[in-house]
């Protein structure tokens, strides 16, 4: 679990960031690679249940690599928006994102009173 600093900087934020980009880019290798290694033992012989087994292993699968790699292009978003200044500015009001929120969602294009308006609105 995340522990939100109280001594949090931009530059903070930028490390934080960097680092869970690359731990979802070793998160996605490592899917990867049980995914290749499940497509192998799909090939060989096996009963029906095995089948169901991997078939129900494979979606599995392929939810998570799905989910990392949403993580992955949010991540990325984000740190392009920290190289060019703008990580922290609210994109509906342009007021300042909290960094205790920007530690926890460091992907966060708005503010919280905009998040819950936005929200409210679905």
């Amino acid at each position: 679990m995340t522990v939100v600093a109280e001594n949090l900087s931009m530059d903070g934020i930028g490390r934080l960031l960097q680092q869970r980009y690359e731990q979802a880019v070793e998160h996605i290798n490592l899917e990867s690679q049980a995914r290749s290694e499940l497509n192998f033992m799909q090939q060989g012989p096996g009963d029906i249940a095995d089948a169901g087994s991997l078939a129900s292993e494979s979606a599995q699968h392929e939810l998570v690599s799905a989910a990392l790699q949403e993580q992955l292009h949010r991540l990325e978003t984000a740190l392009e928006r920290w190289h060019a200044g703008t990580l922290g500015a609210c994109q509906t009001c342009g007021g300042q994102i909290p960094l205790g929120r920007l530690e926890l969602m460091p992907w966060a294009v708005h503010c919280v009173p905009c998040q819950s308006r936005a929200d409210r609105g679905r």
